[in-house]
């Protein structure tokens, strides 16, 4: 046993300068995936550190506590210059309650404590010094961020009053501790801005990463098949056993991806504490975050050995039960029809998902549709020998074929799975790209889905939160109107209504009139609303009675109004403010207002107003900001997806290019020998490798578009819509194409220089 181990690590290292070219090959190979792979893990690392680091700022809420509290938290998002900016308003603290961590002290009211991003902000950008007017009596520690640029400020404000109504509410209950458990969700209503959930994420990067890491390293396993497949026939024929052959196979592929696999591990070791301050999207880390735990990473390194030897011993079969005519370089068996029924069976199910589901699709159909694009990918290395052969054999029946395109075809037809199996992982990365640019597309059509805004430009927001209202000052801030309508409920024509209170200028500014109509302050008027779902409207001088017995009788004039933004209104009468009769009314005041700013920065200048004169309030609405899982940080996510795919396929290709033209100048060598050209014996290389190249690209190209328009019928979506987000898959293939054939001629011109050592070695 002891000396076919030795023989196996002799081999590794051994067996000349190719020998060396094809271990560094194969260990570069691994150190590459396994780099990549780390960095994946890494991500699921990074998350998990950010969970627990949210988790355990989350304020602990009792509407009855056991001990007597009087601390209160309101989580604030806001926005500072596109950026989510997290405002924590602080009540009622004193020296005995608890502190978030990376806190040393609750501020008081006009005092605030800043995350390190944030203090840098104050000093050089005004919009953050407006909203902080406060005194900074500290800084957030980084057990208390989720990241080194988050910016973070919890602001000490003074007691707000709260109604009997909104008490119940938990966000007004008092805080006894830090540490609730949060839930997250698909959407930007999940907060705080976390990369979660983190199994999502790391099921992206398992999809992206893992599968094109594993054709990548089945490729760097099989590297200088034929060498090697010679040896250990040549071991066979001088009687070494079967077992002991594989023996010395796996010996010599272990040892090399182990060395490669530590390498790989070493450059992770050195680059993950550089990374802090590195960024992705929007996503930052602490490099401590990065730490993969050390029964993970010897898992995966022993993993990645054993999937490498299992390849390698699987391959080599051929060789050990027919050695002899592995020695005499006999034609392969020509590759069966059945390579082509995985994928026919993948495209057959995704059309049969979407006729099926061509009116209401259902779970069944979408579950269908899944497999079949999973098994359609899986079915393409599969089925390229089959094609590739019979492409081959149908070129070399053409009247007046050049010699290089008959030496291609030739050699492809003897060895049908040689060139396939280096263009596997291209094909495998084209169709993941395809896939992944169509649900990229998809998904980012999501950014639009914003609150409707009034074609002028203008938005809409709500003024939220407890404390005094500053309606003066906000209307103050040009660009910027306070709307202030109040809903009173009343009895109209005997039935249940509502009145709508407020200026003619509060109307216009949510709504939007028919042409020739105009509201007049101090007058009444009953309401038409263009999407009216309630009482009829009432005949004039019909009895209204509010519901503190004000009685108004219905008026004569009629205003038709049309929404501005995505907001309703309920009421079949409005009473302006100057009217008589609105000072008999009992209207409740309103704890919230609306707000229509004329652009971004009108919105930003008011928030800027609230943030510095009450900390408890702020505006709700769409502020240009991303948090949470959202559309964006997924794009983020699977665009780095494409790119790592793309970079293992690249890899793949070039380090099966290189080994391939190492590997075959011993053959071309005798060619040079009997008087052919070194022109010709490129050409017949570069045809060796571009037919199976352009089979492959070509049928995943096709395969993404079938897939494609099967899903646009799915969804019922403009098919030219969805052939425009895979386009760009179809240049990316012909890109691949360019970069081949590249990959494949330098190498091959370059080493036509002949010697009588690849004349005598095997």
């Amino acid at each position: 046993m002891r000396r076919w181990i030795w023989l196996g690590l002799r081999l590794s290292i051994g067996s000349g300068r190719a020998g060396v070219l094809r271990t560094a090959l194969m260990s570069s190979g691994a150190a590459l995936g396994v780099l990549v792979v780390l960095g994946s893990l890494a991500t699921f690392s990074a998350a998990g550190a950010q969970h627990e680091r949210a988790e355990a700022r989350s304020p602990v809420r009792e509407e009855q506590p056991s001990t007597p509290s009087t601390l209160r938290i309101y989580d604030i998002e806001d926005a500072l210059g596109g950026r989510v900016l997290r405002r924590t308003a602080v009540i009622g603290a004193t020296a005995t309650s608890p502190r978030p961590p990376g806190v040393a002290v609750l501020p008081a009211p006009g005092e605030v404590v800043v995350s390190p991003a944030l203090r840098d902000l104050l000093g050089t950008d005004p919009r953050a010094a407006a909203r902080f007017p406060q005194r900074v009596i500290g800084t957030v520690g980084p057990a208390g961020l989720l990241a080194p640029d988050e910016l973070l400020a919890y602001v000490g404000a003074p007691p707000a009053p709260v109604s009997a109504e909104e008490r119940m509410l938990d966000e007004h209950w008092a805080v006894t501790g830090f540490g609730y458990p949060l839930g997250y969700a698909l959407g930007e209503g999940a907060a705080p801005d976390v990369f979660t959930p983190a199994r999502i994420l790391a099921g992206a990067f398992g999809l992206f990463v893992l599968v094109p890491f594993g054709v990548f390293l089945a490729t760097c396993a099989r590297l200088s098949a034929s060498t090697r497949d010679r040896r250990i026939a040549a071991l066979r024929l001088l009687g070494v056993s079967a077992r002991q052959a594989t023996l010395v196979n796996a010996v010599e592929t272990g040892v090399v991806t182990l060395g490669g696999a530590l390498l790989g591990l070493a450059g992770f070791a050195l680059l993950a504490p550089l990374s802090e301050g590195w960024r992705i999207g929007r996503l930052q880390w602490y490099a401590a975050d990065l730490a993969v735990p050390v029964p993970v990473v010897v898992g995966m390194v022993a993993l990645t050995v054993a999937y490498a030897v299992t390849i390698g011993v699987l391959a080599t079969r051929p060789a050990r039960v027919d050695p002899l005519a592995v020695r005499r370089d006999a034609p392969h068996r020509r590759p069966g029809v059945w390579r082509l029924f995985p994928l026919l069976a993948g495209l057959a199910g995704a059309v049969l998902a979407g006729w099926s589901g061509r009116h209401e699709p259902s779970q069944g159909d979408a579950l269908l549709f899944a497999a079949s694009m999973l098994l359609t990918g899986l079915a393409l290395p599969l089925a390229l020998p089959t094609l590739g052969y019979a492409v081959a054999a149908l070129l070399a029946r053409l009247p007046r074929t050049p010699v290089w395109l008959e030496l291609a075809t030739a050699r492809l037809r003897h060895a049908p799975g040689v060139a396939p199996r280096l263009v596997a992982a291209f094909t495998v990365m084209i169709y993941v790209a395809g896939m992944g640019s169509l649900g990229v597309g998809l998904i980012a059509d999501d950014r639009n889905l914003s609150p409707i805004d009034d074609p002028g430009g203008r938005r809409m927001y709500q003024v939220l939160g407890p404390g005094p209202l500053p309606a003066d000052e906000l209307r103050q801030v040009p660009g910027v109107q306070v709307v202030d309508l109040a809903s009173v409920p009343a009895t109209v024509s005997g039935e249940q209504g509502y009145l709508i209170v407020g200026d003619c200028a509060d109307l216009t500014g949510m709504f939007t009139l028919d042409a020739g109509e105009s509201c007049v302050d101090g007058q009444t008027y009953r309401l038409v609303h263009q999407f009216s779902s309630g009482a009829a409207l009432p005949e004039p001088g019909a009895e209204v009675v509010a519901q503190d017995g004000t009685r108004i009788p219905a008026p004569e004039p009629i205003l038709h109004t049309r929404t501005r933004f995505a907001v309703g209104m309920s009421g079949q009468i409005l009473v302006t403010r100057q009217a008589p009769v609105a000072a008999a009314l009992d209207v409740p005041p309103s704890s919230s207002v609306d707000l229509v700013a004329t652009d971004p920065d009108a919105a930003d200048r008011a928030a800027q107003v609230l943030a510095a004169r009450v900390p408890t309030r702020y505006l709700g609405g769409d502020l240009g900001t991303r948090r949470g899982f959202d559309a964006e940080l997924l794009v983020t996510v699977l665009v780095t997806g494409l790119v790592l795919s793309f970079v293992l396929g690249i890899g793949a290709f070039a380090a099966a290019a290189i080994d391939r033209t190492m590997e075959r100048r011993r053959d071309n060598a005798t060619l040079a020998v009997v008087g052919t050209s070194p022109r010709t014996i490129t050409a017949g290389e570069v045809g060796f490798g571009t037919l199976p190249l352009v089979i492959g690209l070509g049928l995943a190209s096709g395969a993404t578009v079938a897939i494609a328009a099967v899903l646009a019928g799915l969804l019922d979506l403009d098919r030219d819509r969805v052939f425009d987000r895979v386009a760009p898959t179809l240049w990316l293939a012909g890109g691949a194409l360019v970069v081949g054939l590249v990959l494949i001629a330098v190498p091959a011109w370059s080493t036509q220089r002949i010697t009588a050592e690849q004349l005598r070695r095997p």
